[in-house]
């Protein structure tokens, strides 16, 4: 099965690259050739791709929102930065570009940019649960423990069975001092599949 399905994708692939080929003016074909590179993990097939893509129509909202996942997915974090930024131009009311950017500076410690981001998102869509939860870590990094409480509860609120959401709380309950709720929290993050750290759960069972 594994190998018919692997079989099926290569000609589908090959496919793609006859019709680009065919239609090198049409961002549409060049867009499905990126994506089919990128599901071969061809991944600079992929980007090069996509650039061709971008060069034909690069007011592609959708493209520059691929191209940039996929630099995160490469770890080149500025590139990927940077599609979504030029996306964000194209459609000021995407609050995934936004979103987006917000996580790729999260994971670079660049705690307050990510804040403005996550920020900008949750002003265009206040209900995209991922950016409250994220802002909240990102609260906790920058100090501001009241807001990072609230955006966790807001969090909490949105999506109750979300296990992180849980955990981002009780973290922030903890630099509150709030002990006993953050340790409630923290076992309803565990009793919902999220893996708390355990030096952590160490900390709130010793107060």
């Amino acid at each position: 099965m594994g190998k018919d399905k692997s079989k099926t994708e290569q000609e589908l692939l090959r496919h793609l690259e006859e019709e680009f080929k065919s239609h090198p003016n049409s961002a549409i074909a060049a867009h499905r050739l990126a994506l089919a590179y990128w599901r071969n993990e061809r991944l600079d097939d992929a980007v090069a791709t996509f650039k061709k893509a971008l060069l034909i129509d690069p007011n592609s909202f959708e493209m520059r929102i691929n191209l940039g996942t996929l630099y995160f997915q490469m770890g080149r974090m500025e590139e990927g930065i940077e599609e979504n930024k030029k996306a964000a131009e194209i459609y000021p009311r995407a609050a995934e570009a936004y979103a987006n950017i917000g996580s790729a500076y999260l994971q670079m410690g660049k705690w307050q940019e990510a804040c403005d981001y996550f920020k900008k998102a949750l002003a265009i869509k206040p209900e995209m649960v991922p950016a409250w939860t994220n802002l909240a870590s990102v609260l906790v990094e920058l100090e501001e423990y009241d807001d990072a409480v609230e955006a966790a509860q807001k969090a909490v609120s949105l999506a109750p069975t979300f296990g992180l959401a849980h955990n981002n709380l009780a973290v922030a309950l903890y630099y509150k001092g709030k002990l006993k709720e953050a340790k409630e929290h923290a076992e309803k993050a565990k009793e919902l599949g999220y893996p708390v750290h355990p030096d952590f759960l160490e900390k709130l069972n010793g107060s």
